[in-house]
Formats: C-alpha cells, structure tokens, sequence
C-alpha cells in the first residue's frame, strides 16, 4: 500500500528536514506500507527547496513541486493532483513542516482506514484532542472558521475540525472521484472544501484524537498579513457556496417529490374512483411515484452520484424496499385516519403524511443507502 504524504511549505528550510526524517522514522515500523513524501514549495527564499534536494539525494521517495507563492489551497490542490494522477498513491496524508500535528500519529490514521473508514481526520474536538499554546487571537480565529462559518453556515456536520490539514484520505473511489481541477481555493478554506467534496463521495468518516501543538521553529504564517483578509473573505465565501450547493440539492428532492406527489395523486383518485379501498389505492399511488422519483433523482438530483450500467436493476431494487418504508408509512396513516375520520379525508391525511413522515424519512435514507459510492 502506497502512503504520499503532501507536505506544504514556505520558508520551512529548519523544520522540512526534521519531519522528512520523522515520517520514514515512523514509517519503518510498518513495513507493509510503502510510505513517499512530496513536498510542495511556494519557492521560499529562505533554501527550503535546497534543503529538499539534499534529502532527495539521501532517501529514494522524495518528490518536489515548486511553484510561486499563492496560499496554501493552490499548493494543496497541486499536491493532491499529483499524489493521486502521478505517484498512484493509494492513500494521501497532507500535514505541516511546522510539527504542529506529530507526524509519528500518521499510522493511527491509516489503521482507521485499514478498518474500513475512507476519511480519518486528526482532530482537536473530540475527547482525547487539544491545543497546547494558543493565544487568543489564534483561537478567535479558529472558533470563528471551524464552529461559526463550517459547522452552521456550511453546514458540513461530518466532523467536527474542519481546519486541520492533518488527515488520512483512500484514494481509490474516494479522493479520485473529487473534481480537484475545479477548486478554486488559495488559501485555508480549502480544508473544509474538501471535507465537503469528500462527503459527497460518499465517504465514511472518523475523527482521531490528537494533541496539538504551537511550532518550535520557523515563523507562524496565521497573522496579520496581506494574505489575511483575502483568506477570510475567501472562507465566507466559500461557506456560503456549500450551503447553497447542499440547500440545492435538497430542492431538486423536493422538486422530485413534487412531480411524485402528482403521479401518485393521479393514480390513488383514478383507483378510488373503481371502489377501491383508500389505503390500497394510495399504497399502488405510491410505488408509481416510487419509480418517478428513482428515475428523476438518479438523473437531476444525485446525478453526481448516478447509477449506471448493471447496478442500476440492483440498485432500484434496493431503492423500492428502502421506499417500501415510505409506502408503509402512507398506507398506515390514510388506512387508519380514514377508518377514524372517513373516506373523505384521503387526501389530507396523504398530503400530511408525505411533509411530515416520507420526506425527512425517504431524504436521510437516499443518502445513507442508494446514492452513495460504492467502496
């Protein structure tokens, strides 16, 4: 199994050594994992490249990028793309030159995803976690990016630090399927874009716990700089835009559902017109929507997760008994509220039990079971 591990740098030259040497150092007491480094420079003045070469030169598995300096997403991006299209790295693990994250916890990551997780995602919000060091400027900042923006404007509830570069990531049907090409990110909110991009694959998530630490040598590069506000703004921005992407998708279910709805009220009037009993009508009512909303939602709704080729029989197969939960709860709830209210309230008691049962229902279950890539 091949591990490249993505390490941004800017002025690095008294740290990139030392963590060159920690990652094989850690990486020799598990010699079943093939462990690369790839360094990315925004050619810093200070002879970090130079530093790199050297190590080139010492230990055969060190790459280097070089590029001009504009923010640490551009030079992740880069990475990633790299790692994945031309190292064929089977997982990816990003970190800091600055030893902030400890390198020697890399090999708890890549257990979890030996484990079946695709996501492992160092974190300092779960028990077990912390920070050691932080002044209060850095911590406003963090509260702000990671509780305020990810978590309640984003909207990105799969884990709970949405800041750290320090994660495990699988390749195959995971991180290959992220439109890397697309992102636009320069600076940090790259880290919660990708969560993001990441949980649309359908990725299985876990938090490790690890202690984080401030920097023993180089200079912080979070401060009061010219990258600063355009960071910020960059963050809000991109906050904003994954809400609305997610608040869209949501839409187009209910648009779905709308187009349902009809067919099954078409169906449900034309079967109770022939006498037939309202809870059976609207029972037949709802697989014909059931097969309207597979077809639209694999098509419109989920198309970044569409179903082809052979899978799809299976897939509808499993989509009609998931659904068989959504005919249950309508076929109950107009059996039994007419028996008690009368016929004449079919429509009332289907209409309430598709807002306030199905949906919620029928959206959580696409989701977690049919729409979601296969490992």
């Amino acid at each position: 199994m091949k591990i490249v591990h993505i390490i941004p740098t800017y002025n690095e030259k008294d740290n990139i050594g030392l963590m060159i040497e920690a990652i094989f150092k850690t990486g020799k007491k598990y010699p079943r994992w093939k462990n690369e480094i790839l360094v990315v420079d925004d050619h810093s003045p200070d002879g970090t490249e130079k530093t790199v070469r050297q190590y080139q030169k010492k230990y055969p598995g060190i790459y280097l990028l070089t590029k001009k300096k504009e923010g640490l997403g551009k030079a992740l991006i880069m990475g990633y793309t790299c790692a994945v299209q031309k190292l064929h790295a089977d997982i990816v693990i990003p970190n800091d030159a600055d030893f902030q994250w400890e390198p020697a916890d890399f090999p708890k990551l890549v257990k979890k995803l030996e484990e079946g997780y695709d996501v492992a995602v160092a974190s300092r919000h779960v028990k077990g976690g912390k920070v050691i060091g932080w002044n209060w400027f850095r911590k406003l900042n963090h509260d702000i990016s990671n509780c305020l923006l990810a978590w309640w404007v984003a909207g990105v509830h799969e884990v709970k630090d949405h800041a750290g570069n320090f994660k495990a990531i699988r390749v195959k049907g995971i991180l290959e399927k992220v439109p890397l090409y697309k992102m636009m990110n320069a600076g940090f909110s790259f880290q919660l874009h990708i969560l993001y991009e990441l949980s649309k694959t359908g990725a299985k998530f876990v938090e490790v716990p690890v202690i984080f630490k401030e920097r023993k040598f180089g200079k912080s590069k979070i401060g009061l700089n010219k990258y600063y506000l355009r960071d910020i703004v960059e963050y809000i921005r991109s906050s904003i835009l994954i809400r609305l992407d997610r608040s869209a998708s949501f839409f187009k279910y209910v648009v779905v559902g709308i187009v349902g709805f009809v067919i099954q009220t078409v169906i449900s009037k034309i079967l109770i017109a022939l006498f037939i009993n309202p809870g059976v009508a609207v029972t037949f009512g709802a697989e014909g929507a059931i097969i309207s909303n597979f077809i639209l939602n694999n098509y419109w709704t989920f198309s970044h997760k569409k179903i082809k080729g052979k899978g799809m029989f299976s897939k509808f197969i499993q989509f009609n008994l998931v659904s068989l939960g959504s005919i249950a709860i309508q076929g109950v709830t107009v059996g039994v509220g007419t028996f008690f209210l009368g016929n004449a309230y079919w429509f009332i008691l289907m209409v309430f039990s598709i807002i306030f049962l199905v949906i919620p229902y029928s959206y959580f279950a696409y989701n977690r079971f049919i729409w979601k890539s296969e490992k």
